[in-house]
C-alpha cells in the first residue's frame, strides 16, 4: 500500500464515523421533540361532556368485616346528558361537562357521603368508555360524523374520513347521493322532533290537570297532515286514557272508603243495642243481688246474671275495636289518594325531564346534519370547481370548537389534537368560509 493510499484510510472512517454521530444526533433529537409534544398532551386532562358514556365504579372499605365493598346501584355505564349532568342513583343529578374524570370521581364520593351520611368518603372510579364523536367536513372523501379516539390528531381524522379528496375523487353524484341521505335524516329529524313536542304538550297537560292537550301552533298549523294528526290523535287517546285510569283508581278508593263509612255506622247502631242490653242486665243483677242478700233467692241465678254483663261488655268492646280499625282504614284511603296523585306528578316530571333532554339532543343533530347538507350541496361542489383550477395549492386545516358559550374557529395543524365534539374543518389555501374569524392556536383554548 502506497503512503498516499495509507493516510486516506483513516481519515475516510473519521468521516464515516463523524456523518454516523450527526445522524445519532438528529435521531435522538427528533425523539425528544416527539417526547415533548406527546408530554404535553398528556399532561392535559379530557373534560368531559354530552354524550360521553362512563364507566362508573364506587366502593369503599370495611373495617368491621375487612373487605372492600362495592355499590351495586353505583356501578355501570352512565351518559352524560345533554344538560351537562350524569344521573346516578341515591344521589341524583350530578355536574360532569368541564370536569376530568378525577374531579367527577371526587365529586361523585363526596355527594354519596352527603347523602347517606356516611363517616368517610366513599371512592369513585370513572372512566370514559365511549367518547362524543367529532366531525370532519370539507376537503375529505367522506365527510360526518366518527367516533373518537384519544389522542386523536387532524391527520389522523382526515385518514378516518378517506384522506384528503383527489382529483379522482371529484364527482357530483356522490355529493348528491350525500345530499339525499342528509335530507332523510333531517326529515326523519323533523318528525322526530314534532312528536316529541305533541308528547310535550300532552305531559304538560297531564301536570296542570287540564281537560284538555293545548298543543303547539307548530303542530296545530300542520294538523291537516296525516302524520301529524296521527301523532295528536295517538297523544290525545293516551291523554283520556291516563285520566281515566287515574279517575278509576280514585273511583275504587272512594267506594272503599264509602263501605267502611258503612261500615262503622252499622257497627254504632249495634253498639248502642247492645248499651241497652247491658244496662238491662246490670238493673236485673241489682234486683237479684237484694234479693239474694235477704234470702229470696239463690246464688246461682247471681252467678248467671253476672256472666250475662261480662259478655255485653266483652262484646261492647269488641265492636269499639272494629270501629277503630274501620277508621283506620279511611285514614290509609285517604293517604292512597295523595299517593296516588303525588306518584302521578313525579312520573309526570320525570317523562318531561326526558322529552326536553331528547329535543334538546334533536335540535343538535338537526344542526350538525343541515351542516353536512351545506357541504354536499354548497361547499363541496364550490370545492371541486376551486381544487380543479388550483389541485396543487396548499391544505389548510381549521378546528370548530365550542369554548363556554361561544364558538371558537381554531387554526390548526396537521399534528394539533382533536377533541370530542370538533368539527374539524379542512381546506385550500383562501379566505375562511362564511366570513368566520379565524383564532390563531397561540390564543385558542386547548380543549372545549
Amino acid at each position: 500500500m502506497s503512503f498516499e493510499a495509507f493516510h486516506r484510510a483513516p481519515f475516510s472512517r473519521r468521516s464515516r464515523r463523524a456523518g454516523l454521530r450527526r445522524l445519532v444526533t438528529g435521531l435522538l433529537t427528533a425523539v425528544v421533540a416527539t417526547m415533548g409534544v406527546a408530554t404535553t398532551a398528556l399532561a392535559e386532562p379530557y373534560l368531559l361532556g354530552p354524550e360521553d358514556k362512563l364507566k362508573i365504579r364506587v366502593y369503599d372499605w370495611r373495617a368491621s368485616s375487612s373487605e372492600v365493598h362495592e355499590w351495586g346501584a353505583l356501578t355501570g355505564e352512565f351518559v352524560v346528558g345533554a344538560s351537562g349532568n350524569v344521573s346516578l342513583p341515591l344521589i341524583g343529578e350530578v355536574p360532569a361537562a368541564g370536569k376530568s374524570t378525577g374531579d367527577l370521581s371526587v365529586l361523585i364520593g363526596e355527594k354519596l357521603q352527603a347523602s347517606i351520611g356516611l363517616s368517610n368518603r366513599p371512592d369513585a372510579s370513572v372512566e370514559v368508555s365511549t367518547y362524543r364523536p367529532f366531525y370532519i367536513l370539507g376537503m375529505v372523501t367522506t365527510p360526518g360524523q366518527y367516533p373518537y379516539k384519544p389522542g386523536l390528531t387532524v391527520l389522523q381524522a382526515i385518514s378516518t374520513a378517506g384522506g384528503v379528496l383527489r382529483v379522482s375523487d371529484f364527482g357530483l353524484l356522490s355529493f348528491q347521493r350525500e345530499s339525499l341521505v342528509n335530507r332523510g335524516d333531517l326529515r326523519t329529524l323533523a318528525v322526530e322532533r314534532l312528536g316529541l313536542l305533541a308528547r310535550e304538550a300532552r305531559l304538560d297537560a297531564e301536570l296542570q290537570g287540564s281537560d284538555t292537550i293545548a298543543f303547539p301552533k307548530e303542530l296545530m298549523s300542520q294538523a291537516d297532515t296525516p302524520q301529524i294528526a296521527q301523532m295528536m290523535k295517538e297523544e290525545q287517546l293516551l291523554f283520556e286514557a291516563r285520566k281515566q285510569a287515574l279517575r278509576s283508581q280514585e273511583d275504587a278508593i272512594n267506594q272503599t272508603k264509602k263501605l267502611l263509612g258503612s261500615e262503622i255506622e252499622s257497627l254504632k247502631a249495634k253498639s248502642q243495642a247492645l248499651e241497652r242490653q247491658l244496662e238491662l242486665a246490670k238493673q236485673e243483677l241489682d234486683n237479684v243481688n237484694g234479693l239474694v242478700s235477704k234470702g229470696l233467692a239463690v246464688a246461682s241465678r247471681k252467678l248467671a246474671l253476672d256472666q250475662n254483663v261480662s259478655q255485653f261488655e266483652s262484646n261492647s268492646l269488641d265492636i269499639n275495636l272494629l270501629s277503630l280499625r274501620a277508621q283506620q282504614d279511611i285514614s290509609k284511603a285517604e293517604r292512597d289518594v295523595v299517593d296516588l296523585h303525588n306518584k302521578r306528578r313525579n312520573d309526570i316530571l320525570t317523562e318531561i325531564s326526558d322529552v326536553r333532554g331528547k329535543i334538546s339532543l334533536n335540535a343538535e343533530k338537526t344542526t350538525t346534519t343541515q351542516g353536512l347538507i351545506y357541504n354536499a350541496e354548497v361547499q363541496a361542489p364550490q370545492a371541486v370547481v376551486s381544487q380543479l383550477g388550483n389541485i396543487n395549492s396548499k391544505l389548510t386545516f381549521a378546528i370548530i370548537r365550542r369554548v363556554g358559550d361561544k364558538t371558537q374557529t381554531i387554526e390548526a395543524s396537521e399534528a394539533d389534537a382533536v377533541y370530542p365534539g370538533d368539527v374539524v374543518r379542512v381546506d385550500r389555501v383562501g379566505a375562511a368560509p362564511n366570513g368566520q374569524e379565524i383564532v390563531p392556536r397561540s390564543s385558542a383554548s386547548a380543549q372545549p
